[in-house]
């Protein structure tokens, strides 16, 4: 059975294991528990680190951009967003493939129930959240979702909430889901402080929605109503989140650090969902 640990409280904030040798964004655990985060070189190729319970890791591929990720059984996808492709990582062998290389700045990605994934590019100006198929076939999945980054679906999957980075003021943002995948009008449901900055996202076992607000090294909870707060303060920051699985606290939320090399682990006291 899944069990909160005992050995953080609600709302506090932890560093996590070794400092990573760059700083880091992308933020993933695969169905078996592991943990895999992407760093980010500005004269080197990114690499995807698999980080231990421990918080030792070692480095298991390399590509000249990796930022945010996804885990699927196929392996692990990855948007480069200085590169414009899709990448599909095998941890195993360090084999990197093109998915596609049609995108944009290719930002956040998430895979969907029919098979398919959705990626967010989150330029000023961008309002586009784009639809890819393992064949690599890029198509509009829905406009008007200004900045998209951050991307969850909700429990139900009937819904996916997006943050918005770069609009002002930026927000959480939920796009319906038709019966047959198709998008719905996107309509804004939360509205943060400007400049705040939302990146990643993460769900619990209850429906609250949790939102990195990067400038201000802040983690804000949106419950199911759309009632925001700020569930912790000093994650410095913060970038992409994800709640434990296997050996990890499954109540805590692990964070990326988009401008420093410290992985962060904050207390919600809450199960995560189980992949």
């Amino acid at each position: 059975a899944r069990a909160c640990a005992t050995d953080i409280d609600i709302g506090e904030v932890r560093a996590f294991g070794e400092e990573t040798p760059s700083t880091t964004e992308g933020i993933t655990f695969d169905a078996d528990g592991n943990l895999y985060v992407g760093t980010r070189y500005t004269e080197a190729n990114d690499e995807l680190l698999d980080v231990s319970p421990a918080g030792t890791f070692e480095s298991v591929a390399e590509e000249e951009s990796i930022l945010g990720l996804e885990s699927h059984e196929n392996g692990i996808i990855a948007c480069g967003v200085r590169t414009g492709k899709l990448l599909l990582i095998d941890p195993e062998t360090g084999q990197v493939d093109t998915i596609t290389d049609q995108l944009g700045e290719p930002n956040f990605v998430v895979t969907t129930a029919w098979d398919t994934m959705l990626v967010s590019d989150d330029r000023n100006g961008e309002d586009t959240i784009y639809e890819v198929t393992w064949e690599g076939d890029v198509s509009t999945w829905v406009d008007g979702v200004p900045s998209p980054n951050g991307m969850v679906f909700s429990l139900d999957g009937s819904t996916l909430y997006v943050a918005t980075t770069f609009e002002d003021p930026p927000g959480l943002w939920r796009v319906p889901i038709m019966g047959d995948g198709t998008a719905g009008t996107p309509d804004k449901w939360v509205t943060f402080p400007s400049g705040s900055t939302p990146d990643g996202v993460a769900i619990d076992s209850e429906g609250n929605v949790y939102v990195a607000l990067n400038l201000l090294g802040e983690i804000a909870k949106v419950d199911t109503e759309g009632n925001d707060s700020i569930i912790a303060t000093g994650v410095r920051t913060t970038a992409s989140l994800a709640f434990g699985q296997g050996e990890f606290d499954p109540c805590s939320i692990y964070s990326t650090n988009l401008f420093g090399t410290q992985l962060w682990r904050v207390g919600i006291g809450v199960l995560g969902v189980e992949k």
